[in-house]
């Protein structure tokens, strides 16, 4: 079965599920809440900057617990016992799953990202260059600590014994693994998009690596 397959597959099952159709929704809302809530926010503080900070953690966790639990919970459900007689690369389930809720996440932050940058232009009247180019290192740091965060929760899908075992190693230790793409924007060195992309695609490959070589290992 091909990886395209696969992927829709995947894709379908998981935009369709309560928790994705909540996280585009409630994403937004949240941030926007955040924002008229926090008494140090300012009147020039841009709600887009405030966002991409919500939407890189929560969504990441959200995406990397609902990797998790799935394989998770097919692992014991026996389900990868269909290896024995279906001719399916193991590292497609896996890639698949992945590009499924990294695409449903991307979704939801864009949402919000767009939202955001919607208000601040409705407060400001205009979108000045910086605030512009501040969204687009926003929306790239998210998508990278996504990034990361996913792929690391198809790591600890594969190795974790339970779905207790799983949230709480995505929890406190995918999310730690998901912060290093957002480093970058603590240092003015220049070049800040392309080390916090880079970081992000070079963390989110060897996780996966790591999580295919382990499945791979697996006895089903």
């Amino acid at each position: 079965m091909s990886l395209s397959i696969l992927f829709k597959d995947e894709l379908q099952g998981f935009y369709k599920s309560k928790v994705m159709i909540v996280l585009w929704i409630g994403l937004p809302v949240l941030s926007i809440l955040f924002f008229l809530l926090s008494p140090d926010t300012g009147d020039e503080l841009p709600l887009t900057v405030m966002t991409s900070l919500i939407v890189s953690s929560l969504a990441g966790t959200l995406g990397a617990v609902m990797l998790a639990v799935s394989i998770i919970n097919e692992k014991g459900s026996k389900v990868y016992d269909l290896f024995l007689i279906r001719p399916i690369k193991r590292r497609n389930l896996l890639i698949s799953k992945f590009l499924a809720v990294y695409v449903c996440i991307a979704i939801a932050a864009t949402i919000s990202l767009l939202l955001g940058l919607g208000v601040d232009y409705y407060r400001f009247g205009e979108i000045p260059e910086g605030m512009l180019s501040g969204t687009i290192d926003s929306i790239i740091i998210s998508l990278a600590m996504m990034g990361v965060s996913a792929s690391a929760g198809v790591l600890i899908g594969v190795v974790s014994p339970s779905v207790l075992v799983g949230a709480v190693l995505v929890i406190y230790g995918g999310n730690q693994i998901s912060i290093l793409p957002a480093l970058t924007a603590l240092v003015d060195a220049g070049h800040e998009r392309i080390f916090s992309l880079g970081i992000g695609i070079l963390l989110t490959v060897i996780l996966l690596i790591i999580a295919t070589v382990m499945f791979n290992r697996k006895q089903f």
